[in-house]
Protein backbone atom coordinates (compact mmCIF):
# COMPACT_ATOMS: atom_id res chain seq x y z
CA UNK A 1 0.00 0.00 0.00
CA UNK A 2 1.31 3.53 -0.98
CA UNK A 3 2.27 6.11 1.97
CA UNK A 4 0.01 9.40 1.80
CA UNK A 5 2.23 12.37 2.31
CA UNK A 6 1.51 15.49 2.92
CA UNK A 7 0.40 16.97 -0.36
CA UNK A 8 -2.32 14.26 -0.42
CA UNK A 9 -3.40 16.19 2.39
CA UNK A 10 -3.40 19.22 0.97
CA UNK A 11 -5.77 18.39 -2.18
CA UNK A 12 -8.52 17.31 0.12
CA UNK A 13 -7.88 20.23 2.44
CA UNK A 14 -8.43 23.23 -0.68
CA UNK A 15 -11.63 20.70 -1.36
CA UNK A 16 -13.43 21.13 2.00
CA UNK A 17 -12.28 24.77 2.45
CA UNK A 18 -12.93 25.78 -1.52
CA UNK A 19 -15.71 23.78 -2.32
CA UNK A 20 -14.90 23.64 -5.17
CA UNK A 21 -12.19 22.21 -8.19
CA UNK A 22 -11.83 25.84 -9.35
CA UNK A 23 -11.42 27.19 -5.68
CA UNK A 24 -9.11 24.48 -4.79
CA UNK A 25 -7.09 24.93 -7.63
CA UNK A 26 -7.09 28.64 -7.01
CA UNK A 27 -5.52 27.76 -3.48
CA UNK A 28 -2.42 25.46 -4.44
CA UNK A 29 -2.10 27.25 -7.16
CA UNK A 30 -2.55 24.54 -10.06
CA UNK A 31 -5.17 24.15 -12.88
CA UNK A 32 -8.72 22.12 -12.44
CA UNK A 33 -7.41 18.95 -14.35
CA UNK A 34 -4.30 19.25 -11.48
CA UNK A 35 -6.54 19.02 -8.85
CA UNK A 36 -8.59 16.31 -9.99
CA UNK A 37 -5.42 13.91 -10.96
CA UNK A 38 -4.04 14.63 -7.26
CA UNK A 39 -7.56 13.91 -5.88
CA UNK A 40 -7.71 10.43 -7.95
CA UNK A 41 -3.86 9.67 -6.69
CA UNK A 42 -5.30 10.35 -3.20
CA UNK A 43 -8.40 8.52 -3.24
CA UNK A 44 -5.68 5.28 -5.00
CA UNK A 45 -3.16 6.18 -1.72
CA UNK A 46 -5.87 5.80 1.17
CA UNK A 47 -7.86 3.17 -0.74
CA UNK A 48 -10.94 4.80 -0.14
CA UNK A 49 -13.66 7.53 -2.04
CA UNK A 50 -12.99 11.04 -0.53
CA UNK A 51 -15.54 13.10 -2.83
CA UNK A 52 -18.70 12.12 -4.61
CA UNK A 53 -19.05 14.36 -8.09
CA UNK A 54 -22.00 15.57 -9.19
CA UNK A 55 -21.42 17.94 -12.01
CA UNK A 56 -19.59 20.42 -10.64
CA UNK A 57 -20.63 20.32 -7.41
CA UNK A 58 -19.74 17.45 -5.24
CA UNK A 59 -19.65 15.94 -1.64
CA UNK A 60 -17.30 14.42 1.12
CA UNK A 61 -18.30 10.95 1.86
CA UNK A 62 -17.91 9.94 5.67
CA UNK A 63 -14.23 8.55 4.90
CA UNK A 64 -13.39 12.33 3.00
CA UNK A 65 -14.68 14.12 6.04
CA UNK A 66 -12.40 11.91 8.21
CA UNK A 67 -9.39 12.74 6.13
CA UNK A 68 -10.26 16.74 5.83
CA UNK A 69 -10.79 16.70 9.84
CA UNK A 70 -6.79 15.24 9.71
CA UNK A 71 -5.79 17.79 7.00
CA UNK A 72 -6.77 20.59 8.80
CA UNK A 73 -5.19 19.97 12.10
CA UNK A 74 -1.58 19.02 10.31
CA UNK A 75 -2.27 22.43 8.58
CA UNK A 76 -2.37 24.08 11.70
CA UNK A 77 0.79 22.04 13.25
CA UNK A 78 2.79 22.94 9.91
CA UNK A 79 1.74 26.72 10.40
CA UNK A 80 3.02 26.64 13.83
CA UNK A 81 5.61 25.05 13.35
CA UNK A 82 6.57 27.81 10.34
CA UNK A 83 5.74 30.96 12.65
CA UNK A 84 7.97 28.78 15.46
CA UNK A 85 11.00 28.34 13.08
CA UNK A 86 10.31 32.18 11.63
CA UNK A 87 10.13 33.62 14.84
CA UNK A 88 13.79 31.38 15.61
CA UNK A 89 15.25 32.79 12.87
CA UNK A 90 14.52 36.26 14.15
CA UNK A 91 14.82 35.63 17.47
CA UNK A 92 16.50 32.81 18.23
CA UNK A 93 16.06 30.92 21.65
CA UNK A 94 17.34 27.88 23.23
CA UNK A 95 20.25 26.37 24.36
CA UNK A 96 23.59 25.58 21.65
CA UNK A 97 26.33 23.13 24.00
CA UNK A 98 29.93 23.89 23.32
CA UNK A 99 32.46 21.10 24.39
CA UNK A 100 36.09 21.55 24.65
CA UNK A 101 38.66 20.15 27.16
CA UNK A 102 38.92 22.24 30.62
CA UNK A 103 41.57 24.51 30.03
CA UNK A 104 39.55 26.16 26.93
CA UNK A 105 36.88 26.03 29.27
CA UNK A 106 38.66 28.42 31.78
CA UNK A 107 39.13 30.46 28.53
CA UNK A 108 35.73 30.71 26.95
CA UNK A 109 33.86 31.54 29.97
CA UNK A 110 33.06 34.95 28.77
CA UNK A 111 31.49 33.51 25.72
CA UNK A 112 28.35 32.16 27.86
CA UNK A 113 28.08 35.78 29.14
CA UNK A 114 28.12 38.02 25.80
CA UNK A 115 25.87 35.48 24.22
CA UNK A 116 23.03 35.77 26.94
CA UNK A 117 23.78 39.46 26.74
CA UNK A 118 23.31 39.66 22.58
CA UNK A 119 20.39 37.46 22.01
CA UNK A 120 17.89 37.34 24.64
CA UNK A 121 16.51 33.83 25.42
CA UNK A 122 19.50 32.33 23.82
CA UNK A 123 21.90 30.15 26.16
CA UNK A 124 25.73 28.65 25.90
CA UNK A 125 26.47 25.42 27.78
CA UNK A 126 29.86 24.60 28.12
CA UNK A 127 30.44 21.32 28.50
CA UNK A 128 33.87 20.77 30.14
CA UNK A 129 35.43 17.23 29.22
CA UNK A 130 38.56 15.02 28.15
CA UNK A 131 36.41 12.42 25.89
CA UNK A 132 35.19 13.68 22.63
CA UNK A 133 31.15 14.53 22.47
CA UNK A 134 29.28 12.82 19.42
CA UNK A 135 28.09 15.24 17.50
CA UNK A 136 25.82 13.77 15.25
CA UNK A 137 24.03 12.23 18.18
CA UNK A 138 23.25 15.71 19.82
CA UNK A 139 25.65 15.20 22.25
CA UNK A 140 26.78 18.92 21.21
CA UNK A 141 25.87 21.47 19.31
CA UNK A 142 29.62 22.46 18.36
CA UNK A 143 33.18 21.36 19.59
CA UNK A 144 36.33 22.86 20.14
CA UNK A 145 39.23 20.02 19.80
CA UNK A 146 42.48 19.40 18.96
CA UNK A 147 42.56 16.67 16.78
CA UNK A 148 41.75 17.35 13.24
CA UNK A 149 38.13 16.02 12.53
CA UNK A 150 38.77 12.73 10.22
CA UNK A 151 34.64 12.46 9.53
CA UNK A 152 33.38 14.52 6.40
CA UNK A 153 29.94 15.34 7.93
CA UNK A 154 32.08 17.09 10.50
CA UNK A 155 32.20 20.94 9.09
CA UNK A 156 35.60 23.01 10.13
CA UNK A 157 34.14 26.66 10.84
CA UNK A 158 38.17 27.87 11.89
CA UNK A 159 41.23 26.92 13.29
CA UNK A 160 43.83 28.94 15.64
CA UNK A 161 46.96 27.70 17.26
CA UNK A 162 47.42 27.15 21.75
CA UNK A 163 50.78 28.08 22.85
CA UNK A 164 52.73 26.91 25.59
CA UNK A 165 55.15 27.88 27.62
CA UNK A 166 57.07 26.99 30.86
CA UNK A 167 55.88 27.94 34.54
CA UNK A 168 57.13 28.43 37.37
CA UNK A 169 55.53 30.21 40.93
CA UNK A 170 57.64 33.45 42.03
CA UNK A 171 58.18 32.04 45.11
CA UNK A 172 59.89 28.79 43.61
CA UNK A 173 62.13 31.41 41.33
CA UNK A 174 62.86 33.67 44.66
CA UNK A 175 63.85 29.91 46.34
CA UNK A 176 65.67 27.92 43.41
CA UNK A 177 66.47 30.87 40.68
CA UNK A 178 65.37 31.62 37.50
CA UNK A 179 66.52 29.06 34.86
CA UNK A 180 68.04 31.27 31.74
CA UNK A 181 68.15 28.37 29.78
CA UNK A 182 66.96 25.08 29.17
CA UNK A 183 69.65 23.26 30.09
CA UNK A 184 69.41 24.35 33.67
CA UNK A 185 66.27 22.81 33.85
CA UNK A 186 68.16 19.78 34.85
CA UNK A 187 68.44 21.29 38.10
CA UNK A 188 65.43 21.72 38.93
CA UNK A 189 62.17 20.15 40.02
CA UNK A 190 59.99 19.19 37.01
CA UNK A 191 56.46 18.50 36.99
CA UNK A 192 55.07 16.61 34.41
CA UNK A 193 52.26 15.19 33.23
CA UNK A 194 50.84 12.10 32.11
CA UNK A 195 52.31 8.39 32.99
CA UNK A 196 55.98 7.53 32.58
CA UNK A 197 54.38 5.42 29.54
CA UNK A 198 52.65 7.61 27.85
CA UNK A 199 53.86 11.34 28.52
CA UNK A 200 52.28 14.20 27.39
CA UNK A 201 53.57 16.06 24.58
CA UNK A 202 54.72 18.91 26.85
CA UNK A 203 56.04 16.78 29.30
CA UNK A 204 58.14 15.42 25.84
CA UNK A 205 59.43 18.71 25.52
CA UNK A 206 60.69 18.74 28.92
CA UNK A 207 61.53 15.03 30.05
CA UNK A 208 64.49 15.25 27.99
CA UNK A 209 66.17 17.96 30.58
CA UNK A 210 65.04 15.33 33.74
CA UNK A 211 67.86 14.82 36.13
CA UNK A 212 67.21 10.86 37.97
CA UNK A 213 68.60 12.84 40.78
CA UNK A 214 66.65 15.48 41.19
CA UNK A 215 63.08 14.77 42.24
CA UNK A 216 60.14 15.00 40.07
CA UNK A 217 56.38 15.09 40.14
CA UNK A 218 53.59 13.32 37.63
CA UNK A 219 50.22 14.38 37.71
CA UNK A 220 47.05 13.37 35.62
CA UNK A 221 46.14 16.12 34.19
CA UNK A 222 46.73 20.02 33.30
CA UNK A 223 44.50 21.42 36.02
CA UNK A 224 46.70 19.37 38.79
CA UNK A 225 50.01 20.63 36.90
CA UNK A 226 48.48 24.00 37.13
CA UNK A 227 47.98 24.02 40.99
CA UNK A 228 51.38 22.10 41.73
CA UNK A 229 53.31 24.57 39.92
CA UNK A 230 51.14 27.37 41.54
CA UNK A 231 51.96 25.64 45.23
CA UNK A 232 55.89 26.48 44.19
CA UNK A 233 56.07 22.65 43.37
CA UNK A 234 58.62 22.90 40.36
CA UNK A 235 58.60 24.00 37.27
CA UNK A 236 56.06 22.64 34.55
CA UNK A 237 54.33 23.68 30.96
CA UNK A 238 51.32 25.10 30.67
CA UNK A 239 49.15 27.07 28.24
CA UNK A 240 49.62 30.28 28.09
CA UNK A 241 46.37 31.09 27.81
CA UNK A 242 45.59 29.59 31.05
CA UNK A 243 48.53 30.40 32.88
CA UNK A 244 49.45 33.82 32.13
CA UNK A 245 46.04 35.39 33.94
CA UNK A 246 47.79 33.44 36.80
CA UNK A 247 48.74 36.45 39.59
CA UNK A 248 51.33 33.52 41.24
CA UNK A 249 53.44 32.31 38.39
CA UNK A 250 55.10 33.40 35.78
CA UNK A 251 57.25 32.14 32.93
CA UNK A 252 60.24 30.94 32.78
CA UNK A 253 61.52 31.86 29.41
CA UNK A 254 59.37 34.30 27.14
CA UNK A 255 58.69 32.39 23.97
CA UNK A 256 56.36 29.56 24.02
CA UNK A 257 57.92 26.23 22.98
CA UNK A 258 55.09 25.00 21.17
CA UNK A 259 51.83 26.12 19.47
CA UNK A 260 48.82 23.47 19.18
CA UNK A 261 45.91 23.62 16.50
CA UNK A 262 42.72 23.37 17.72
CA UNK A 263 39.08 23.18 15.13
CA UNK A 264 36.18 24.78 15.70
CA UNK A 265 33.35 22.42 14.13
CA UNK A 266 30.09 21.27 14.16
CA UNK A 267 27.89 18.41 12.49
CA UNK A 268 26.04 19.39 8.84
CA UNK A 269 22.37 18.50 10.09
CA UNK A 270 22.90 21.86 12.22
CA UNK A 271 24.23 23.81 9.07
CA UNK A 272 20.08 25.55 8.97
CA UNK A 273 20.05 25.91 12.68
CA UNK A 274 20.14 29.72 13.28
CA UNK A 275 21.07 29.92 16.77
CA UNK A 276 23.92 27.33 16.25
CA UNK A 277 25.55 29.63 13.47
CA UNK A 278 24.93 32.39 15.84
CA UNK A 279 26.92 31.05 18.58
CA UNK A 280 29.56 30.13 16.03
CA UNK A 281 29.70 33.62 14.89
CA UNK A 282 29.93 34.67 18.17
CA UNK A 283 32.93 31.88 19.27
CA UNK A 284 34.91 32.36 16.01
CA UNK A 285 35.15 36.21 16.74
CA UNK A 286 36.09 36.00 20.82
CA UNK A 287 39.00 33.46 19.61
CA UNK A 288 40.13 36.27 16.62
CA UNK A 289 39.83 38.67 19.44
CA UNK A 290 41.95 36.73 21.55
CA UNK A 291 44.52 35.46 19.65
CA UNK A 292 47.31 37.12 21.75
CA UNK A 293 46.13 35.60 24.88
CA UNK A 294 45.73 32.14 22.77
CA UNK A 295 48.79 31.61 21.18
CA UNK A 296 50.90 33.62 24.00
CA UNK A 297 52.14 35.43 21.36
CA UNK A 298 52.42 39.33 21.80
Amino acid sequence: MAVPNWSDFRVVLALKNEGSIAGAARVLGVDGSTVSRRLAAAEHVFGATIVIRGGREFTFTPEGLILAEAAKKMDAVVNDAQISVSGMRQHPTGTVKIACVPTAAHVLRPLVQQVAKAYEGLKVDLISSIAAFDLAKGEADIAVRTRAPTDPALVVVYSFTWGRCLYGSKTYFQQHGLPQTPDDLRDHTLVRIGTGNSPSKPSAFIDRFDNPERPSIRVENTDSARLMIEQGAGIGALFCAHADASRNIERVFPDPFDQIESWVIYHESARGSQRVRLVLDALVAFLKENRALLTGLD
